[in-house]
């Protein structure tokens, strides 16, 4: 399986100072720290179903509520408008933590424990520190792994509030061999989402960032089955073929 060599950035400007970052999401979707203790609380006392599916769900949970959504080389793009707009895109570094320009003060922020949806607040209170700024947009990027059957497979940098469908088309889209209710998400060696849920979130218009995605990650599209192998397209040509020569002959 090819992977680009080339990380692509799609940066979706859309926080500012005086709304931070999704204070609330959809329901259902785990963004917020409310709703993922809520989630893991319930995964934990429940004893139906698939209860190791669930332990390990709760396990995955209770790891992003402790150390956050961050991992170094992540990217962070922070747009500051105070006379006129500055642009910066951080990388987050050892520590988990980024370092701010000397205009913004040049100061280190650490974000571990820090989830996406607190990012816009935690990074604006500490930029109006040391900066008078109209406006403060913070995008946080997520470099996940398009795969499988789209035109253009690889690795790419998105704003995590992206849709799922976005980040789809971000690879070229789908190809003419794809399935979209067939598509995963892995994490690591693991199917992490599957294809029930993938399309779920595809459907609802779920982001990478409410799908639960993480640095890593591999949405993998989906193949569509063929019910004819090319061994037995062969064959049923062939049969074919002497079919027609078969009713030739008797006229």
């Amino acid at each position: 399986m090819m992977k680009a060599q080339t990380i692509f950035v799609l940066s979706v400007v859309s926080a500012s100072l005086a709304t931070p970052a999704r204070a609330q999401s959809v329901s259902g979707v785990l963004v917020t720290r409310a709703e993922l203790s809520a989630t893991e609380a319930k995964l934990s006392q429940s004893h139906g179903g698939d209860s190791q599916k669930n332990t390990m769900m709760a396990a995955a949970i209770r790891q992003r509520l402790r150390d956050g959504d961050f991992q170094v080389g992540d990217r962070i793009v922070v747009t500051v408008v105070a006379n006129e707009p500055h642009t910066d895109t951080l990388i987050v570094r050892s520590g988990r933590a980024v370092e701010l320009p000397a205009r913004l003060g040049e100061i280190s922020i650490p974000l571990a424990g820090i989830l996406r949806s607190e990012l816009q607040e935690r990074m604006s209170a500490e930029i109006l520190k040391y900066v008078k700024a109209a406006q403060i947009v913070v995008t946080p990027l997520v470099r996940v792994g398009i795969l499988g059957e789209v035109a253009r497979p690889g690795y790419f940098a998105f704003a995590s509030d992206v849709p799922v469908t976005d980040a789809i088309m971000g690879a070229g889209g789908p190809s003419v061999n794809a399935d979209l209710d067939r598509s995963v998400v892995k994490r690591g060696n693991r199917e992490y989402r599957s294809p029930k849920e993938t399309r779920d979130a595809i459907a609802s218009g779920l982001t990478l960032d409410q799908f639960g995605l993480g640095p890593g990650d591999e949405l993998v599209v989906g193949r569509r089955r063929e019910f004819l192998s090319p061994a037995l397209i062969g064959i049923v040509g062939v049969v074919g073929s002497l079919m027609t020569v078969f009713v030739a002959l008797r006229h």
